[in-house]
């Protein structure tokens, strides 16, 4: 029997295993590991807020204090996200198996593991940049104190780091490195979880685009010209068969679907409200910085979160919008059989498929949010609105 976690969540399991995250059974370690990152993502987006209250605080630094709180807010709000509906993950991929377990068409066999292998993909294209991303931060961020022990010199070559920290996050030189190590930590294991459990989301749907494919190829084979040129009783119960399997791993698929969202709706939403402030305040801080040149440090990293929720916000609509084509090519696949040849009684069937079909399935969030590309262009205008009202205001 093809294990589904062996073949094509591998990649994810070595990511998420190591932080208690991995949809398996759970022990008194891995609960642990679990409570650890989370402590340390919360109290490293608590610092941050923190710092609002200091009286050395202005304007300008609440804005550079709100867009890196943010970002930490959202990886938090990601790991909260899986971490609460770890459940729900272990069922999800029971149901992965199940399915795959109950086909025994070759082809239908082949699209469900050219889907798996899509995503499994996608997930080793996410995370070799992650990777190289947190090799190139190591590099960049402690290779000065390596420099000041191997190559020493009478000013530091960390100077310019703590002169960036301190002034970030108003705080005494004294501190500034356990700061710095603290955050850049918290960073990096939530981006690991961002990856980890991003990418096995987007294979949960490669699969249930899987399952809609299967869908329309048993639609296809159900309304065979040669099964509906030679109608006999025997051939009739085939139709009538395969239109069952037909509707059933479409049922499937969109309660596989809807039972991730449902479960994870509550965070999802305020995953999507805390990255749309996330973007607007991380583009007033990189318009704000007056000299690029002189402070290319900060602009990057304001760059480099930009990128991240743009990304990731794609990619989230992205999947959406997936469903939606793949739902809508069902129902093509439907309308364009040769149903007229078919039996009343079989004509009918196909059209409650039909009826059913004429209604796009979507991944709605909180009912005000359709995961889509028109979406993605929505969250992306509010955060450039709400970034232009904020510089209008400051002129």
């Amino acid at each position: 029997m093809v294990c589904i976690k062996k073949r094509y969540f591998n990649w994810n399991r070595l990511f998420l295993l190591p932080l208690g995250l991995w949809p398996d059974k759970e022990t008194k370690f891995t609960r642990f590991q679990a409570k650890l990152l989370f402590s340390l993502l919360m109290s490293s987006a608590a610092f941050q807020l923190s710092r609002l209250f200091s009286v050395e605080c202005h304007f300008d630094s609440a804005v550079t204090i709100l867009s890196s709180s943010s970002f930490y807010i959202a990886l938090t709000i990601i790991f909260m996200c899986f971490w609460i509906n770890m459940k729900t993950m272990r069922y999800l991929f029971e149901q992965l198996q199940h399915i795959y377990d109950g086909l025994k068409d070759k082809a239908e066999i082949a699209i469900y593991d050219k889907y798996g292998y899509i995503g499994k993909c996608l997930t080793i294209r996410l995370m070799i940049p992650m990777v190289c991303g947190m090799f190139s931060n190591f590099i960049i961020v402690y290779s000065p104190y390596i420099l000041d022990v191997v190559m020493p010199k009478n000013e530091s070559y960390a100077i310019h780091v703590m002169e960036m920290v301190t002034k970030y996050f108003i705080v005494s030189e004294k501190y500034y490195f356990l700061v710095l190590v603290h955050l850049n930590v918290a960073c990096t294991a939530g981006l690991i979880v961002t990856v980890g459990t991003g990418t096995m989301m987007l294979s949960y749907f490669k699969h249930a685009c899987g399952m809609f494919e299967i869908a329309s190829y048993r639609i296809e084979q159900a309304m065979a010209i040669e099964l509906l040129h030679d109608l006999n009783t025997k051939n009739e119960i085939v139709i009538y068969k395969k239109i069952i399997c037909a509707v059933d791993i479409h049922r499937k698929a969109m309660e596989f679907a809807k039972c991730f969202i449902t479960n994870t709706e509550g965070t999802l939403f305020f995953l999507i409200l805390t990255g749309v402030l996330c973007l607007s305040f991380n583009l007033f801080r990189i318009f704000q910085i007056k000299s690029l040149v002189d402070e290319v440090e900060e602009v990057l990293l304001h760059f480099f979160v930009v990128i991240l929720v743009l990304v990731g916000s794609f990619l989230a609509n992205y999947v959406g919008q997936e469903m939606m084509d793949y739902t809508n090519h069902v129902y093509e696949t439907t309308y364009n059989v040769s149903w007229y040849l078919a039996p009343l009684d079989i004509q009918k069937m196909i059209l409650f498929l039909l009826q059913r079909g004429s209604r796009t399935f979507t991944l709605n969030v909180g009912g005000l949010f359709t995961a889509s590309f028109e979406c993605f262009a929505t969250l992306v205008s509010a955060s450039v609105s709400y970034f232009t009202f904020m510089y209008s205001m400051q002129q």
